[in-house]
């Protein structure tokens, strides 16, 4: 995939598309299983998430834009990745599993159902779809079509959607902005984790 893998002290894994570099944090005590899902997710992103469309979709909208599009653009490649690499299922479970011990998305021991949607759906399909978490109908709705989601083009028709069914959280997301989900990184200035 023509790429350069870093260890880097970060808070989290990145993958910058322009320089086609990936960077895995140096953390204690990370399991094989955490490993492999964050350099699988990554690699999903390195293979599948196009540099001009996530460029430009970012850039016309904003960080929380980008926040939302990140969501969506994650469940799609992990989906990818888990198909591609059938290996990959047990990590990414066990790897979220152990991202969940350590509280890495800031959720505590808050109840997931008084969070905003978007951090309700990043959690949900960060868990394969298995965590206790309760949609309303159109949400529901939305996360039967993110489990469908194929192509590009279908992330940024859906993420629209979302975004536009979220007009009054776009900017109250209850998570901490760089736990949104692992980060698909341009530059720093502008992307999030992925």
């Amino acid at each position: 995939e023509n790429l350069t893998v870093q260890h880097a002290k970060t808070h989290t894994a990145s993958f910058d598309p322009k320089r086609r570099v990936l960077t895995i944090p140096i953390w204690e005590k990370t399991t094989p299983e955490l490993y492999d899902l964050l350099v699988g997710h990554e690699v999903g992103h390195a293979i599948d998430t196009p540099r001009d469309g996530w460029h430009g979709a970012v850039h016309d909208r904003g960080a929380n834009y980008k926040g939302f599009l990140n969501v969506v653009e994650d469940a799609r490649i992990e989906k990818r990745q888990k198909r591609r690499f059938p290996g990959l299922r047990r990590s990414f479970v066990n790897g979220f599993n152990e991202l969940m011990k350590r509280d890495f998305f800031g959720v505590g021991d808050r109840d997931f159902d008084q969070l905003t949607f978007i951090d309700r759906l990043n959690l949900y399909t960060k868990s394969g779809y298995t965590l206790p978490i309760s949609f309303l109908e159109k949400e529901q709705d939305f996360v039967r079509r993110v489990q469908l989601l194929e192509t590009w083009d279908d992330v940024l028709k859906l993420t629209e959607e979302i975004w536009d069914y979220s007009k009054e959280e776009q900017f109250q997301t209850t998570l901490p902005q760089d736990n949104f989900s692992f980060d698909n990184q341009e530059d720093r200035k502008s992307t999030r984790l992925n």
